[in-house]
């Protein structure tokens, strides 16, 4: 007669483990339906139970989220901070770039000719230069537009300069910070065009 091999008994540290496991993933479901419903329930004030319960939930998607996919919603943040947004990447490649680099070179040897001849011929050669400085300007990177204001190089300069002849004439930083809002709430118009309409 054959005798049984005996069932060994089953590790209790892995069952554990295993009843662990599934506490914490329905701990973790619980606080991410109850933690939203707790913190609708009046009274509605801000306190450290609002921020307790805010506090579950976020930690309960964290969990689940990491259960589910792999990846834990903050390692998801860490890896879109750490990588340059696509805003602040002008061109795919660097045959792109490249391209780019020569076409951008070529429009400025072009306005530098065009800036060569417009001191021969005033009015026609203007109008091209002011073309092509737009399509310069248009085929800046957003971010650069958007950093910079649609300032042009030196506008430092010209503002330090118009800041000391207001104070030479005696105006003050109140009377500068009032031009500019006007200038701003108006749309361009100074305030002495609005005066004198």
């Amino acid at each position: 007669m054959a005798t049984p091999n005996p069932q060994q008994p089953p590790n209790p540290e892995v069952s554990r483990e295993a009843d662990y496991e599934r506490f914490k993933n329905y701990a973790a479901i619980t606080f991410l339906v109850a933690s939203p419903v707790l913190i609708a329930l009046p009274p509605r004030k801000f306190d450290h139970l609002t921020v307790l319960l805010a506090s579950a939930f976020a930690v309960s998607a964290n969990h689940i989220t990491r259960e589910r996919t792999g990846r834990s919603i903050v390692e998801r943040i860490e890896a879109r901070i750490s990588r340059p947004p696509s805003i602040m990447r002008e061109l795919p490649s660097e045959r792109a770039e490249e391209i780019q680099a020569r076409l951008r070179a070529a429009r400025d040897a072009q306005i530098r000719e065009a800036e060569a001849e417009s001191k021969a011929k005033a009015s026609s050669v203007s109008d091209e230069l002011e073309r092509l400085k737009a399509r310069q300007m248009q085929e800046k990177g957003v971010a650069q537009r958007v950093w910079m204001g649609g300032e042009e190089e030196g506008w430092m300069e010209k503002r330090l300069r118009k800041e000391k002849e207001a104070l030479e004439e005696g105006k003050g930083y109140g009377d500068l910070i009032y031009e500019h809002v006007w200038e701003v709430w108006n749309w361009g118009k100074k305030v002495e065009e609005d005066e004198d309409e």
